[in-house]
């Protein structure tokens, strides 16, 4: 949930910044992909990247309550489903532990493939999970790229490392290509998540009188998923080669005060069902792309020691297991007749602001309630309870203006201090058919009963085209970009957090699902088409987090061999603290660290849990930078063990993997 301007100072330190800090123009061209090949079967693909950043980057979501990411503790990755129908253009759904998606990242990828695959900008879906422990500064607009972290700017060389990850992972989906069958299915799974703007809920005209009385009833349960099997020759049969699924819930149960970059209760989503297929089939290939859907008000139901990492693998790990009795649901739905289509259209606000008679806003404005942030977890302090400010304040006079009830920030002085220019006003509008299920990717975060409405308009201009009556239509938000929010009307005249965030207007919503609709009767009805001007220009501050260090001139060493902690309140855990190669060569989305284990202190072997390694792919095994350095200019690191197995007669050691021919390093070998 990006926090939005969490202080009312930041406002002034975006325009300073932007006055002051050097800008770059980037142009992404429209290319022409490779011609698809004549397949007379479904196939599909799989990949995956590591999108971990080196230490340095802001961490975005908390906005100025953030800070700069100083390691990892769940690695983050973007994970690619490629399908490719019989008589059509292929898709890729590609998801990231990303806050949000990016025009810009979406272009650029969509330019690195295309010289690579068959893959062209309408059929790339490049969503992201909403973790708000993840790296920023990646939008396509200077509103958010300024804005989302503590720090604003475009680091070059970290755009260029994801985009380049992204792509790498679209064309291993793309190679490894097969004959595939695929289903689709969705669950309800209550007790996860709990409405926070209940009061805005309510106030709909058509609110579900069950649902108002109760904020952990009224949430979006549905777990939706796309089921992939592919042909395995050695086998002769299909086998599972990923999923990809979506859920309404916040990605916000890790809180601000973190310095590690994580997937927060993502992570667990997308590995429990990757690890269950290791186990299962030894398919450690298997992808499972995890993304959000209509989960703007639909929080993470913390209900023990509050936010944490317990608490997200709580939540997560249950989730998991919900996406895994899903999946082997789903085993005698398995079909190769399947249709796939999509359909791509690009809507400028600035020329185009009404649509079938709704008008939005022609000049998008902060609300007062987005400085106070939302209560769960990112309050700003004293503007959350002050008069005009705090959740709910509305204006009651001189409503008849474009934005209607919203109270605008420094008023009237926001067009100065932010220029129309610096918002995002074109806007991606997506349909990806996939049998049963048209999945419809929006740059917003979208309330539940606002995606429902969408949901709904698009399911009726569908079936108006020819669809089957009993297609599913799946909002999935922070999508191709990213555009703030989406409340109902009645929602916004509440002016709780998500109206603040809703930058155009008490229209967004309707007019959002005007667009929505028109792409998915115009793909119905021409089956795929990319409507969609190209090139684009963006034109972005630019700045510099990826610090240079100069050459080390030591080798690998301990500075305290490992310690067992048991913190008040946190988690159990060996620490080890060593030196190594600076930040500039440590390559942290490479596997670094694991645990191996001996029985007589002579013979060691990889340790494994539940038959998967324990390394720091998984969750237990975090990597910090202390940001210091040793006189010989190597960079001094820490490693800790969480929730560590403790059985009798057993040794332990933590392994440190080869960097820039240092050799592989161990610790001492200790006890639990």
């Amino acid at each position: 949930m990006f926090r939005g301007i969490t202080k009312v100072a930041v406002l002034l330190a975006a325009c300073i910044a932007i006055g002051c800090s050097s800008s770059i123009n980037l142009e992404v061209r429209r290319a022409t992909p490779l011609v698809s090949e004549r397949n007379t079967s479904l196939l599909a693909g799989v990949g995956r990247a590591d999108i971990t950043p080196r230490p340095g980057m802001p961490m975005a979501g908390y906005s100025a309550n953030a800070n700069y990411g100083k390691g990892f503790r769940t690695r983050l990755f973007a994970r690619v489903i490629y399908l490719k129908p019989v008589d059509r253009g292929p898709v890729a759904l590609v998801q990231c532990d990303l806050l949000t998606g990016s025009e810009l990242v979406h272009r650029r990828v969509a330019e690195l493939v295309a010289d690579k695959t068959d893959l062209d900008l309408r059929g790339i879906m490049l969503s992201a999970t909403h973790t708000h422990s993840g790296p920023g500064n990646l939008s396509g607009s200077n509103f958010y790229l300024m804005n989302t972290a503590n720090a604003g700017g475009l680091d070059m060389k970290f755009f260029d490392f994801v985009t380049g990850q992204i792509a790498a992972a679209i064309i291993d989906a793309y190679n490894s290509r097969r004959p595939a069958r695929i289903a689709t299915g969705s669950i309800e799974a209550y007790g996860f998540t709990r409405n926070r703007s209940i009061s805005a809920y309510r106030a709909n005209l058509n609110a579900d009188p069950v649902k108002a009385r109760d904020i952990r009833k009224a949430v979006n349960p549905m777990m939706y998923m796309v089921r992939i099997d592919c042909y395995d020759v050695r086998s002769g049969a299909y086998v599972p080669a990923g999923a990809f699924t979506s859920f309404s819930i916040h990605g916000t149960t890790v809180p601000s005060q973190n310095i590690l970059y994580n997937a927060d209760v993502f992570a667990y989503i997308e590995r429990e069902l990757e690890w269950e297929m290791a186990r299962k089939y030894r398919n450690t290939g298997f992808v499972h792309a995890v993304v959000n859907g209509t989960h703007a008000d639909n929080a993470p139901d913390i209900i023990s020691d509050g936010p944490g990492y317990k608490e997200s693998r709580r939540l997560g790990v249950g989730l998991g297991r919900k996406a895994i009795g899903l999946f082997n649901s789903l085993e005698k739905q398995l079909s190769g007749r399947v249709k796939v289509g999509a359909a791509l259209r690009e809507v400028d606000y600035y020329r185009n602001n009404t649509v079938d008679g709704i008008a939005i806003c022609d000049t998008p404005r902060v609300g007062n309630t987005l400085l106070a942030g939302a209560y769960d977890g990112g309050p700003t302090p004293i503007l959350n309870w002050l008069p005009f400010f705090k959740e709910g304040s509305k204006r009651w006079i001189f409503t008849s203006g474009c934005h209607g009830n919203r109270r605008i920030a420094l008023w009237p002085f926001q067009s100065l201090i932010l220029p129309r220019d610096e918002f995002p006003h074109r806007i991606t509008f997506q349909a990806i058919w996939l049998g049963d299920i048209v999945l419809l990717p929006l740059p917003y975060e979208v309330t539940m009963e606002s995606g429902r409405r969408i949901a709904e308009t698009c399911r009726k201009s569908a079936i108006q085209g020819g669809m089957p009556a009993d297609t599913r239509f799946v909002v999935v938000s922070v999508s191709n970009g990213y555009t703030g929010y989406s409340t109902t009307p009645e929602e916004y005249a509440q002016q709780r957090y998500e109206a603040g965030h809703t930058l155009y207007g008490p229209n967004t919503n309707p007019f959002i699902t005007a667009q929505a609709a028109r792409v998915v009767g115009d793909l119905v009805r021409q089956e795929e088409f990319c409507d969609n001007p190209g090139p684009w220009m963006f034109r972005l501050t630019e700045q510099t987090f990826y610090r240079k260090y100069d050459e080390p001139q030591g080798r690998r060493q301990t500075l305290a061999e490992p310690e067992l902690r048991r913190p008040d309140g946190g988690e159990e855990h060996w620490l080890l603290k060593w030196a190594d190669v600076p930040p500039t060569l440590i390559n942290l989305h490479r596997c670094l660290v694991s645990i191996e284990y001996s029985e007589d202190g002579a013979k060691w072997f990889p340790l494994e849990e539940r038959g998967i390694s324990v390394d720091d792919d998984g969750y237990d095994l975090s990597v910090t930078f202390t940001g210091e350095l040793t006189g010989a200019k190597m960079g001094i690191y820490e490693t800790r063990w969480f929730n560590p197995e403790k059985r009798e007669g057993r040794w332990y050691r933590f392994r440190i993997e080869p960097r820039q021919g240092q050799e592989m390093f161990f610790s001492k070998a200790f006890k639990s």
